[in-house]
């Protein structure tokens, strides 16, 4: 049973919010940006990027509404090649939750192949069955949207190959996470065991029975359980951490090394991209421009594609 953080894709980990203050995993992970989903985040540490997410481990907590804000943190972070530690209280169910939600964006994995991934690296991976449910709806309504805008907005490819060869091997060589008892003891939602890794397929072959054929779903949303948070995620300055970004309710981005940060451009691409966009730069993201005031940030990254 693995009580630390486990990667699940090249630079991205999986963990409780003991290993998001272990400064010696921090260090040997190469851990520069935190997103913390649980129910009291805060901004821990000075040199990290941090997106807190205020959000409960109930079944009707509505965790589905910030997904898009977590997959542009995580894969700006991932193309920018910083790695990420997503964490919660345990490790076991919110960040999971997160985590798989990525895995099926930026991969062509539906959500149960993305938790067999995912439990690859964190084998006390369990999403309560509210989530459950939510990444399954996410998947049959919201997932092909999902994929679409996150390609928008991020052109590169440069992490599909390494993603891939992680995602086969996972899935391929960890054929015992299957239908039945998690390492929880509880009852684990994936389908039939893979079959037995061939040794002696290509490397980097990806078999048939792996789901990498994209299936666009219906283009509509089938509504989720609000479950609001009844507290407010409040900004904090103490100690010289500056106040961080509202992204929406109950989110928000702090910058590494105690400067205000803005979720914008510079973030999500890089200085060079961002005065890129300013100079009517060609990547589809960049169409969206710099804003010039604190609260016209806030306006427009509130307003979920």
């Amino acid at each position: 049973m693995n009580w630390h953080m486990g990667e699940v894709l090249p630079g991205l980990y999986v963990g409780s919010y003991h290993d998001s203050k272990d400064r010696a995993q921090l260090e040997r992970f190469q851990i520069s940006h935190i997103v913390a989903v649980h129910d009291s985040p805060k901004r821990l540490l000075l040199d990290k990027h941090y997106l807190c997410v205020m959000a409960s481990d109930m079944p009707d907590q509505n965790l589905s509404q910030y997904f898009s804000v977590c997959n542009d943190f995580i894969h700006a972070a991932r193309l920018r090649e910083g790695n990420v530690l997503i964490h919660c209280l345990a490790g076991m169910s919110r960040s999971v939750t997160v985590a798989v939600a990525y895995i099926m964006t930026s991969t062509h994995l539906n959500w149960k192949e993305a938790l067999k991934v995912v439990r690859a690296g964190r084998t006390v991976a369990n999403p309560n069955t509210g989530f459950q449910n939510q990444l399954q709806e996410f998947e049959q309504f919201k997932l092909s949207e999902e994929r679409r805008r996150l390609r928008e907005r991020f052109p590169s490819s440069a992490l599909e190959q390494l993603d891939r060869l992680k995602v086969a091997t996972a899935l391929l060589q960890n054929r015992d996470i299957c239908e039945g008892n998690s390492s929880r003891g509880e009852k684990s939602p994936t389908d039939a065991c893979i079959p037995a890794f061939d040794a002696n397929a290509d490397k980097g072959a990806v078999p048939t029975n792996v789901a990498y054929t994209l299936q666009f779903a219906v283009d509509k949303r089938k509504p989720v359980s609000s479950g609001q948070h009844p507290k407010k995620l409040h900004k904090e300055i103490s100690e010289g951490i500056s106040c961080g970004e509202e992204i929406m309710p109950n989110v928000l981005y702090y910058k590494a090394n105690g400067s205000i940060g803005r979720f914008d451009n510079e973030f999500l691409f890089g200085r060079n991209e961002a005065s890129a966009a300013g100079a009517g730069g060609s990547n589809p993201a960049d169409q969206v421009a710099e804003p010039e005031t604190e609260s016209a940030t806030a306006q427009g990254d509130k307003k979920t594609p």
